[in-house]
């Protein structure tokens, strides 16, 4: 493929991811602490495993982002919605690139249970956060301690389901395991980018106190675990297939995960 020709293409894929992205977004359920469920982190991170951390970021970025300047016709929204899935996607398809370009096995089974400890920590936190009034809702909102509930059984599910994941890593293929890893620690860095912009905005253009800065921040972590988690569970799930159905039509693929998975098994 020419040089011409392969920019062509680059455009085309990550004008077709950012166009998958905005769908995604569309795809929500609101929740009462602002934000919301949606799959645009979904596209995002499989768009930077496939096709790079640059087409992952601008797809995911360009996406989201155009959801909120077109749906919310919110210029800031934009802007952080493009600075935060960009990030995302660059950390995930940086991160996976060097898993699987290194060609070595990991200690998976001590990483995955640690990042099961975090999330599970950062489940705490909102548990700590709404007893003490920092977690803000919708006023039209009245169960609000069962919606806490539900955030707090996912994240303690998904934390749960990781430790297993690294003490019986031996039962997953060497890739799952490297989806996985890339993808919580996207989510993680997700998660606290989204607060500090949060806190930053609030506090420097909208002129708030800081304790007010501090809830509004805050109230976004719920949304974050449970978008996060289902992303990392549904991409875990269905990457290696994805990538094997496209692989002789992905041009931008740059890395050969058969050859990563022959590698670690004859290091087994």
């Amino acid at each position: 493929m020419s040089k011409n020709k392969k920019v062509l293409y680059q455009i085309i894929i990550c004008a077709l991811f950012a166009a998958l992205a905005f769908v995604g977004t569309l795809v929500q359920i609101p929740l009462p602490s602002g934000g919301m469920i949606h799959l645009g982190n979904f596209v995002c991170v499989l768009g930077a495993l496939l096709c790079g951390p640059i087409i992952g970021g601008l797809a995911g970025g360009i996406g989201c982002g155009l959801y909120d300047l077109i749906i919310y016709n919110s210029l800031p929204g934009f802007f952080q919605y493009f600075l935060l899935k960009f990030v995302m996607g660059i950390v995930v398809g940086t991160i996976f690139r060097l898993i699987i370009n290194r060609k070595k096995k990991l200690q998976f089974s001590l990483i995955l249970a640690s990042l099961g400890v975090a999330l599970a920590v950062l489940t705490t936190l909102v548990i700590i956060f709404y007893n003490i009034d920092l977690i803000s809702f919708s006023k039209s909102i009245t169960k609000t301690t069962l919606y806490i509930s539900i955030v707090v059984f996912f994240g303690y599910l998904f934390s749960i389901l990781l430790v297993l994941a690294g003490v019986f890593s031996v039962k997953l293929k060497s890739v799952t395991k490297a989806v996985m890893f890339a993808t919580t620690i996207s989510v993680i860095v997700n998660i606290v980018l989204e607060f500090i912009w949060k806190l930053f905005y609030n506090m420097w253009v909208e002129m708030l106190a800081v304790k007010p800065a501090l809830i509004k921040g805050i109230s976004t972590m719920p949304s974050c675990i449970l978008t996060g988690s289902l992303t990392v569970v549904i991409i875990s799930l269905i990457y290696y297939r994805v990538y094997l159905a496209t692989k002789n039509l992905n041009h931008i693929n740059d890395i050969d995960v058969e050859e990563y998975l022959k590698e670690v098994e004859d290091c087994e």
